[in-house]
């Protein structure tokens, strides 16, 4: 039998997109590369997070579905050894990578999972998905470690039977957002009327679950999108936004710049400076 491929700190199957290294974290936001074919199985030596935040995850972490949909955050202590890949090799996805005396070094979470495990707790993927759109900001340091601090509490207290109090309307909400966010004609109003609740209780809730507003993940969907066609030079600015689901350029001009502090243009500019660096293995 073939040895797993061995996976340092910080390596996965993919492709890189965000970054920031730090002394005790390394996060990053990637996209899936490889087909399931191509995924083999490889060990991890450090402790890490998962957050699938778009497409479809087959784990084989404890409490994990045939086919986890997004947003699933699942943690994998040290020398996890699998073959976690994407369905179709579509996806992307968060990681944070831990140095091991973090665990070690805190008391109250020595009692973290020993094997891979899908982490239930709303308040764990919530401090993940915040961790994810800042990183997407160009990623403010401190409040991306404070974030991880945050995501690294939730392995407090974990248990098997530890309940998932939120609605299914409330997945069923991101998931319209997440999948649907290229339509310009999407409207939050809309999307409530057809889960059947009110808007402003899809708000309320919506942001206790994810820490975001719908609005703000349509926004940050859209702008992911657009950064992905952006790397395609022969795509118009105006072919991204429509693509993307920006009413027009100027609409995405604004959303970038919320988000990015700069142009769609300077941040083409940015990636093709960097695009010279090999990406990191991602998985």
């Amino acid at each position: 039998m073939a040895h797993p491929i061995q996976f340092k700190s910080g390596e996965f199957y993919g492709e890189s997109h965000d970054g920031v290294g730090g002394s005790v974290f390394d996060i990053q936001r990637l996209t899936a590369t490889r087909s399931e074919d191509e995924v083999c199985t490889h060990r991890h030596d450090d402790a890490h997070f998962v957050l699938v935040l778009s497409g479809v995850y087959i784990s084989s972490a404890l409490h994990a579905p045939a086919r986890a949909a997004s947003p699933t955050l699942v943690f994998n202590p040290a020398g996890t050894t699998h073959r976690d890949r994407f369905v179709d090799g579509k996806g992307s996805f968060l990681t944070l990578s831990l140095d091991p005396a973090v665990i070690e070094g805190a008391h109250a979470l020595r009692g973290a999972p020993q094997q891979a495990t899908v982490l239930a707790a709303p308040a764990g993927v919530a401090a993940a998905f915040r961790v994810a759109r800042e990183i997407g900001r160009g990623g403010d340091v401190a409040v991306l470690e404070a974030g991880a601090w945050e995501v690294l509490a939730s392995l407090r207290g974990i248990t098997a039977s530890e309940p998932r109090a939120l609605p299914p309307w409330v997945h069923q909400a991101y998931d319209a957002v997440m999948d649907m966010a290229a339509d310009s004609q999407l409207r939050i109003a809309d999307l409530a009327a057809a889960l059947g609740v009110h808007p402003v209780h899809l708000a309320r809730v919506f942001r206790q679950a994810w820490g975001c507003s719908p609005g703000e993940l349509l926004r940050w969907r859209r702008v992911e999108q657009a950064s992905g066609l952006l790397r395609r030079p022969a795509l118009a600015m105006a072919e991204v936004a429509a693509t993307a689901g920006f009413a027009d350029q100027s609409h995405m001009n604004r959303a970038f710049r919320a988000q990015y502090g700069m142009t769609p243009a300077s941040y083409r500019q940015r990636m093709f400076q960097t695009s010279k660096t090999t990406p990191r293995r991602a998985g």
